[in-house]
């Protein structure tokens, strides 16, 4: 009987720590990295919640309300703006890519948000999984180089890889090579064939206007 209630007492601290952690949580208001809010349940019944699903054990649980600027505040570059561009030049040209294609695969990742969180976990400009950001070495995937030089490397070694067909290399960014691989080309998933049509879209509008529509 000790032994049960000792368990009963333990789960009932338990469900009162989180009440408060959640309590404080919320009326905290939205998160200051934005982006989604999860959670997941420990082995030991604590709740954790996190608007950064950095362990592979969080869930999705709300989508936060970002709000825009008023009209005529100041706005921070790349939050809602293209205030990246010299960044993104200096990247491309480390890694041999077009400043071009590489600004159209941030807009279509994030539209420039370095905040950005995706239901699936990607995070940053460049939408990094966090799995493919530990093994490139970053330590923080919302810092904008950081982010920016590690999509950058991947994105070149996947053009590399199939030898420059740009939708393949596309494809693989937003699907995965295992993916493109199986079905040897752009895979059947109407995300990933929106996905390319939208970054060559983009691209090539800004190289016709690099060129003067030529």
């Amino acid at each position: 009987m000790a032994e049960t209630r000792t368990t009963e007492n333990l789960a009932v601290k338990r469900i009162a720590c989180v009440a408060v952690l959640c309590a404080a949580f919320w009326a905290a208001g939205p998160p200051n990295a934005g982006g989604d809010i999860y959670w997941f349940q420990d082995e030991q019944g604590i709740v954790h919640l996190s608007n950064v699903p950095v362990d592979g054990r969080f869930r999705f649980k709300e989508r936060e309300k970002r709000q825009r600027p008023k009209k005529g505040a100041k706005v921070l570059p790349g939050r809602y703006g293209k205030g990246y561009d010299k960044l993104i030049g200096r990247v491309a040209r480390a890694q041999g890519l077009d400043a071009d294609l590489l600004k159209a695969v941030v807009a279509a990742e994030s539209n420039y948000d370095p905040k950005a969180v995706s239901r699936k976990g990607a995070v940053g400009l460049m939408q990094l999984m966090p799995a493919t950001a530990r093994g490139m070495g970053v330590t923080d995937p919302f810092h904008p180089a950081e982010n920016l030089e590690a999509g950058a490397r991947h994105l070149k070694r996947l053009i590399d890889k199939y030898r420059g067909r740009l939708p393949l290399a596309l494809s693989a960014y937003n699907a995965g090579e295992k993916a493109v691989d199986r079905y040897n080309g752009i895979p059947p998933f109407p995300e990933t064939r929106d996905y390319v049509q939208k970054v060559l879209q983009a691209y090539g509008t800004a190289r016709k206007a690099q060129t003067g529509g030529r």
